[in-house]
């Protein structure tokens, strides 16, 4: 595990697939060809920003959410 979690989704504590904390490149991470919920996004803790990632589960856009 990473030693500041970037490893886990910082909402469900579950692992995020996050590309960039496994010593991937960004371009890799699954985040990069789905679309967020802005309503995950705005759940995110000011110091979790940018450091911890929202794992795929947490940053779906559900059906009739705003994109």
């Amino acid at each position: 595990m990473d030693s500041n979690g970037a490893d886990k989704c910082p909402l469900c504590s579950k692992p995020n697939h996050c590309a960039i904390a496994a010593g991937e490149p960004a371009e890799s991470c699954w985040c990069m060809k789905a679309e967020i919920a802005p309503a995950a996004l705005a759940q995110l803790a000011p110091e979790d920003r940018g450091v911890r990632c929202i794992c795929p589960a947490c940053g779906s856009v559900s059906e009739g959410e705003q994109k």
